[in-house]
């Protein structure tokens, strides 16, 4: 397991600088370290050299094409659907709308983003108010919620079910 003091030899082995006495004792002690230095003197005993131009090309034309740079007719379908549903709106209206329905659409738009922001507030509170609901049952162990929630139910359905009987509330 590399721990911090063998990130910090690793470190100096590779930038090469001269190694204190407690990375020295380090670097006996530790077999994965010895192995690391190992492996920077063999790469240090291999001779730089020149790329070769052709192999370069050759392995960079082997690579398959990233995938933006892929033009498959597949990512082409969504906008081409939508183009064509648009196209097919204007057909069964009858055209392009008419000049006083586009000054319109600014005012529509905006009623209908306010309607949407309300919409998402109003569930944002309500989770939110629920998710505290949730925290006061849990706090006051529930019983008493469970207890009114009975209660509730019970006196519902009483009432309910003098509602619904023929001749019930002087009715008959």
């Amino acid at each position: 397991m590399i721990d911090a003091t063998c990130r910090l030899v690793r470190q100096a082995l590779e930038g090469e600088s001269v190694l204190s006495h407690d990375a020295s004792a380090h670097l006996d002690a530790c077999p994965a370290c010895r192995a690391h230095a190992a492996l920077l003197a063999t790469f240090a005993r291999v001779p730089a050299r020149e790329p070769d131009e052709a192999a370069v090309r050759r392995i960079v034309a082997a690579l398959p094409p990233a995938p933006w740079q892929r033009r498959r007719i597949a990512t082409w379908l969504p906008l081409a659907a939508g183009v064509g549903l648009v196209g097919t709106g204007f057909a069964l209206l009858g055209g392009v709308p008419a000049p006083g329905a586009v000054a319109e659409l600014p005012g529509v738009a905006g009623g209908f983003l306010t309607w949407l922001g309300s919409s998402v507030l109003d569930a944002v509170v309500a989770a939110r108010a629920s998710s505290e609901a949730v925290r006061a049952t849990l706090a006051a162990e529930g019983l008493w919620l469970v207890l009114w929630a009975a209660v509730t139910a019970l006196g519902g359905g009483w009432a309910l079910r003098a509602l619904v009987q023929p001749g019930a509330g002087g009715r008959e």
